[in-house]
């Protein structure tokens, strides 16, 4: 599915409520359908031919709620990777924590701010574009790469990320999970490693939609112009085994290894919670967190979706 304008399923069953959030978007460059309760929404997301690239829901509604449209949506193998920003007044930690265990990685809380909403639909229209790609990708390339027994490689940029993760899921049980996973941690070690892009500054350059510019930028710079992210393949017996270096100072890796309530209206964050739980039967950050090591069963499938959202639950503050 390739759309110019990327597709926005709205639900709510308050007529205003969604007159509201159709307002707040309608100058963003989305085609906005609306559904007036859970219902609705699962009969566009199964039956409609063009597909949603992210879905706004709101979680208080008569009858199917939106956690059980959550629940649904991640039973379903098409639906399991669909961006959700759920909306809703009940914003109380513990319920924020409950959306999460369903699955949703974008959280708007009313009244909300309209520039925190366009933010976070943008944010999850680009990580559904994301997967798209990858899974578009990967279905397209012959896997000639499933006899790799071991290599080792070297990534400067971004689409370098992209590429090299794409190529490598190639040679994985699961792939699309393996290359989605892979690509967030290799990019995370671009940015945040070797160009030293901070959580904060990279919240600032989104929202002044100056990211990619500052990205281009910094890889100009005589001190990160020669910086790479290392990625070793290593096919074993029973499990293969992936390592991404990268040459920067290291952060503090623990604070991102679970999405935290505290953060779940940020637009970013999620990588490497997401890639820990989805993509890898283990990942562990090494020393002082420049270095991560993933672990891929062969004989096994990876961590089963219903386990998702607990694992991905942080410790409310």
């Amino acid at each position: 599915m390739l759309n110019n304008q990327p597709r926005i399923l709205i639900v709510d069953d308050d007529d205003l409520n969604l007159e509201v959030l159709v307002e707040c978007l309608r100058d963003e460059p989305y085609e906005l359908v609306q559904a007036r309760d859970g219902a609705q929404a699962l009969e566009f997301l199964r039956h409609d031919q063009q597909g949603f690239e992210a879905m706004v829901l709101d979680r208080m509604m008569p009858g199917m709620d939106g956690l059980e449209v959550m629940k649904q949506l991640k039973a379903d193998e098409h639906f399991q990777w669909l961006p959700v920003v759920m909306q809703t007044s009940a914003a109380s930690p513990r319920e924020i924590c409950e959306g999460i265990e369903a699955g949703v990685f974008f959280y708007l809380t009313k009244p909300f701010d309209p520039q925190v909403l366009r933010r976070l639909v943008g944010a999850a229209v680009e990580e559904g574009r994301k997967w798209q790609s990858v899974s578009r990708n990967l279905r397209v390339q012959v896997k000639t790469i499933g006899c790799l027994q071991q290599g080792r490689f070297r990534v400067h940029t971004m689409d370098e990320a992209y590429d090299l993760a794409l190529l490598i899921g190639q040679a994985c049980p699961d792939s699309e999970k393996v290359a989605f996973g892979l690509n967030e941690l290799i990019m995370n070690g671009v940015e945040h490693g070797n160009l030293q892009i901070s959580y904060d500054e990279k919240t600032q350059l989104q929202e002044t939609n100056q990211w990619e510019e500052e990205i281009a930028r910094r890889q100009m710079m005589e001190e990160h112009a020669q910086k790479y992210v290392e990625v070793i393949f290593e096919r074993h017996v029973d499990q293969i085994r992936l390592t991404v270096t990268d040459q920067g100072s290291g952060f503090d890796w623990g604070e991102y290894q679970e999405i935290r309530a505290d953060r779940i209206m940020e637009s970013h964050g999620r990588g490497i919670a997401m890639a820990k739980v989805m993509s890898f039967d283990h990942l562990e950050y090494q020393g002082n967190g420049n270095q991560v090591v993933c672990l891929i069963n062969v004989e096994a499938s990876v961590a089963s979706q219903r386990d998702v959202g607990r694992q991905l639950v942080g410790k409310v503050p």
